[in-house]
């Protein structure tokens, strides 16, 4: 069975001293992922925001467990339903075809980290990271267990007023920010990533990262991470922070 969506995306961001084994950065739209993985005619859509209960016959291809339907049938809303749905296809879709592509979809678990970071339960050292934001969920895996990831996408929305500004950025960043949405948007997916590159999330204050002339600062601190970002489309900023754990 073909369980690949029509529009596949992935980049290849080489690590620098390790070209054998890069990081692998998939990009997927939730309209194609629903397209692919419903059974025909029960795909989920229309203006209702309630929850569904989902049953293993709705799916054309199986990539979830038992336990994962139950999870996602716990959801109130059928938004967070889909996000998850369509992230959990992704990641699994991206470690099956880098780790081994003979695993079928739902034998594949992923589970989270204390602090809410993803891993994979079978290849618990292999680094993976996960995100979505509207139409489009992106999914980060290597090979080098040395490495760590952190991915984040956000849709470009219009400019943020000062309130949320001195609440997501340091006064130092936002001196040295272009003020226009989409550079707003784009260290705010830097911040976001680098938060999940460190396994804390919102766990940490925002006002401990910094984001300034392309370097990351922790505390005050220079951090030896790389970053990289891209335009998925005009409306969207995907970015990611990866380096080696200490």
């Amino acid at each position: 069975m073909n369980d690949r969506p029509d529009i596949h995306h992935r980049r290849t961001i080489h690590i620098p001293g390790n070209e054998k084994q890069p990081i692998i950065v998939q990009t997927l739209k939730l309209s194609d992922i629903q397209a692919r993985v419903f059974t025909p005619g029960l795909k989920p859509d229309g203006p209702s925001m309630r929850s569904r209960m989902f049953k293993a016959r709705m799916f054309d291809v199986p990539f979830l467990s038992e336990d994962e339907l139950t999870r996602v049938n716990r959801f109130k809303a059928l938004k967070k339903q889909m996000e998850w749905i369509c992230g959990r296809f992704a990641m699994k879709l991206l470690a099956r075809d880098i780790l081994d592509s003979a695993i079928p979809l739902n034998e594949i678990r992923i589970d989270y980290r204390e602090k809410g970071a993803p891993y994979l339960t079978q290849f618990p050292e292999i680094p993976v990271s996960l995100s979505h934001s509207g139409d489009f969920t992106a999914a980060a895996i290597t090979l080098d267990t040395k490495m760590t990831l952190g991915i984040d996408i956000e849709k470009i929305g219009t400019m943020p007023d000062q309130g949320f500004m001195k609440t997501a950025f340091t006064e130092d960043e936002i001196r040295h920010m272009p003020a226009h949405a989409r550079a707003v948007f784009h260290h705010w997916t830097l911040k976001e990533a680098f938060l999940k590159f460190l396994g804390l999330g919102f766990n940490e204050s925002l006002h401990h990262v910094a984001v300034i002339k392309d370097r990351i600062y922790h505390c005050g601190i220079t951090q030896a991470v790389h970053t990289w970002s891209c335009f998925p489309d005009d409306r969207y900023v995907l970015s990611l922070v990866y380096g080696r754990k200490k």
